[in-house]
């Protein structure tokens, strides 16, 4: 059986920053949430996009809204975050609303779809 898509659109996210070198940046990514997956995309122009990361909703611990007092050094400053595997991945939609509909989202679909 495939998968079914939940949502899908563009947001931006914070580097992991697995490694103590790694740089802090912000990429934009398109992100597609389906019933086993979240998976985020680069969409390059004239090109297929290319995957960049894919997180088996069995494997979220904990997904969250971070309120921070710290200004957000991108153009999306609603930011929300991600635990799964001993890592932070951090998300930042262009709004309030797309930001609560993901959240939602994915809270709803760890394991219960």
């Amino acid at each position: 059986m495939f998968p079914r898509v939940i949502l899908k659109g563009t947001m931006i996210k914070k580097s992991q920053q697995k490694k103590k070198t790694s740089p802090c940046n912000y990429k934009e990514r398109f992100f597609v949430l389906d019933t086993q997956d979240l998976k985020y995309s680069e969409r390059r122009p004239g090109k297929k996009p290319m995957l960049k990361g894919c997180i088996e909703l069995s494997k979220i611990k904990c997904v969250e809204i971070v309120c921070s007092e710290i200004p957000i050094p991108c153009s999306y400053k609603y930011p929300f975050q991600v635990f799964h595997n001993n890592h932070y991945l951090y998300i930042f939609a262009p709004d309030n609303d797309c930001r609560q509909r993901w959240v939602k989202a994915l809270k709803e679909g760890k394991g219960t779809f």
